[in-house]
């Protein structure tokens, strides 16, 4: 395997302990999300990028695809609605919660998640340049 696989791997891995203790902040602090927010968490943001690390080491071109798409809708997602949005789930907003551990909890996974989103976002693009400057000439990467 790759060292570019390995380093999405362990993104993916990073990206979903922090998607885990955010979600714990959200629901510690009550910051709860709408029901068309939910229909776009946990497909794009939870589930995809670990289907595309399952994907990855088998299905190069299927993973790297999935990877990098979900972690550029999930780091657009979660830049909007933690620095951008004026709502209850922005970090200025959100630092202002009780409990205290909580909030800064959630805070820190807001940073953890644009920086491990915008990391998939590169890895999986660095792949996908590789796999096009790697395949043979005529026949499908796919």
């Amino acid at each position: 395997m790759s060292t570019l696989k390995k380093i999405a791997l362990a993104v993916v891995a990073m990206h979903f302990v922090v998607v885990v203790l955010h979600s714990i902040a959200h629901q510690s602090l009550s910051v709860n999300a709408s029901p068309a927010q939910l229909a776009f968490i946990f497909p794009v943001i939870i589930l995809a990028p670990v289907v595309a690390g399952v994907m990855l080491p088998k299905f190069e071109k299927f993973g790297t695809v999935l990877l990098t798409a979900s972690m550029i809708g999930s780091f657009v997602f979660g830049v909007y609605y933690h620095f951008i949005a004026e709502t209850i789930d922005h970090v200025a907003h959100v630092a202002q919660l009780e409990p205290h551990f909580w909030s800064q909890v959630f805070l820190a996974t807001s940073f953890l998640l644009a920086i491990s989103e915008s990391l998939g976002a590169v890895v999986g693009l660095l792949l996908l340049v590789r796999a096009s400057t790697t395949a043979p000439r005529g026949n499908p990467a796919l």
